[in-house]
């Protein structure tokens, strides 16, 4: 777990949260062209039956 020190500075606190959500990677939904995943899962099950 990170703590983050407590941030007094509004602005600072604005241009953190800003960067932050910068850096993160968009969130695809589960009906966006996630067919790969659930191939995956498929393939999964299908090498534990074997």
């Amino acid at each position: 777990m990170i703590l983050q020190f407590p941030v007094r500075n509004l602005q600072k606190l604005k241009e953190m949260q800003e960067r932050e959500s910068r850096s993160r990677p968009p969130i695809m939904e589960s009906g966006c062209g996630g067919w790969y995943h659930q191939e995956a899962i498929r393939e999964a099950e299908e090498a534990r039956k074997q």
